[in-house]
């Protein structure tokens, strides 16, 4: 039977890291050599848990044994897994763990696009971008690729102007024409939907809208250069030609994982 692990603390793991290293020179989780095994340990969050279960039995019979740790904050999988608790995870897309490797001198790679989030403009108090009043709180993630990301889909849909960027990234402050006084909520990414109630409209994924019980098909306006964003199996790159990432790999492009995949997401997550 699978075991099931949930992180809570990231402090728990940085204190277990740091008594491991009093005894013993740590050694790092990405190594020269490819590591193979067949106990392998994948992170994500409670959104994509499905996924990795279904994985976990198509590839049993194979002698691995995926065990799944779950997150709940959007650096949690990549954090673990930069520390060496897990081998693997599928939850972060490309431009986002491009930008945790420069900013923590890690290796993660997508072994290949596998899909991509849905995401779109959604209100329980408004039917069309019309609606919204002057000063109308939207709630955006506040991770620098998403916020940006979110913002030029505000600025496409003539809500805001960006001017020149402050940063690496857009931020809020980089709005430089704002008519209809928007007021923007900052959210981490998978809070974002919970606060659809407290806004006007939030911005975020259709996978977190459907969890929070709404129909992720109803959306003020639809966020199209997510396509541009693909989240797959993530590892270290010096783990990408190992045997067990090969198998997990193929195993997700498969006919059988990905005619499971539609039917379970309902199009909210979109396979390339």
């Amino acid at each position: 039977m699978k075991r099931v692990w949930t992180l809570v603390l990231a402090l728990v793991l940085a204190l277990s890291l740091a008594a491991c290293g009093a005894t013993e020179t740590t050694t790092p989780s990405s190594s020269a050599e490819p590591q193979e095994k067949t106990t392998i340990k994948m992170g994500s969050g409670g959104t994509y848990a499905d996924m990795i279960e279904k994985l976990g039995e198509m590839v049993a019979d194979q002698g691995y044994d995926v065990e799944l740790v779950l997150f709940d904050s959007n650096s949690g999988p990549a954090d673990a897994c930069s520390l060496g608790d897990i081998d693997a995870f599928i939850y972060n897309h490309e431009p986002w763990l491009e930008q945790y490797n420069k900013d923590n001198g890690t290796d993660f790679v997508v072994v290949s696009p596998l899909y991509y989030g849905r995401a779109a403009m959604y209100s329980v108090k408004y039917d069309s971008l019309d609606q919204l009043p002057d000063g109308a709180t939207i709630a955006i993630p506040n991770d620098s690729t998403n916020m940006e990301n979110m913002l030029l889909f505000l600025q496409e849909l003539g809500l805001i102007t960006l001017g020149e960027k402050t940063e690496a990234f857009y931020t809020t402050l980089d709005v430089v024409d704002n008519p209809k006084n928007i007021q923007f909520v900052e959210t981490e990414i998978s809070y974002t939907a919970r606060s659809i109630e407290d806004c006007d409209a939030v911005v975020c994924s259709a996978q977190y809208i459907m969890e929070a019980g709404l129909d992720a098909n109803v959306f003020l306006a639809e966020n199209e250069s997510k396509k541009d964003f693909p989240i797959g199996l993530t590892v270290h790159e010096t783990d990408a030609d190992s045997a067990w990432v090969k198998v997990l790999d193929e195993t997700l492009h498969s006919e059988e994982f990905q005619t499971w995949f539609n039917e379970h997401y309902q199009g909210t997550l979109v396979l390339y």
